[in-house]
């Protein structure tokens, strides 16, 4: 994705921003550069926007593909808002246990490890990574197993 396709998307989140929210999150340690504050509800609404504008003629997001979308977004990891978009993005069922791996090990906080657990890791490979993570050395491998457990059970 280019920077410019990107800015297009984070002006959908500039658009949801909750100032409040964003503010309470730097008091409170949260890792990133920027957080817009949206909440869950708000990013899901935006990606149903970013699904929308990649078919639509007139927008920069017009033609690519999701799943390279989700990855774009993933890479970013200083917005808070990016990674819990793409998982939502990310086409169920379709997530492989390789980029799971991938992803866990940047994974910053547990909110985010319930997004990407809810919407992306349980489907297809749920009780894989389950099995995997439960007794992995990283705090964030065991929390998503127990994530997805508590999901799946």
């Amino acid at each position: 994705m280019t920077p410019h396709q990107l800015s297009a998307i984070h002006k959908l989140f500039r658009s949801r921003q909750n100032i409040f929210t964003s503010s309470l999150l730097r008091q409170h340690g949260y890792v990133y550069k920027v957080a817009f504050g949206c909440s869950l509800p708000d990013i899901k609404d935006l990606a149903q926007m970013v699904k929308d504008m990649l078919s639509d003629a007139s927008s920069p997001l017009y033609g690519l593909d999701i799943t390279d979308v989700a990855e774009a977004l993933w890479a970013e990891d200083d917005i808070r808002e990016s990674k819990m978009l793409a998982p939502l993005l990310y086409p169920r069922g379709t997530m492989t246990v390789e980029t799971a791996e991938r992803w866990v090990q940047t994974i910053p906080t547990p909110e985010v490890a319930d997004v990407v657990s809810m919407y992306a890791f349980q489907f297809g490979i749920g009780q894989e990574l389950i099995q995997r993570w439960m007794d992995a050395e990283s705090k964030m491998m065991r929390y998503c197993a127990r994530s997805l457990q508590k999901r799946l059970s």
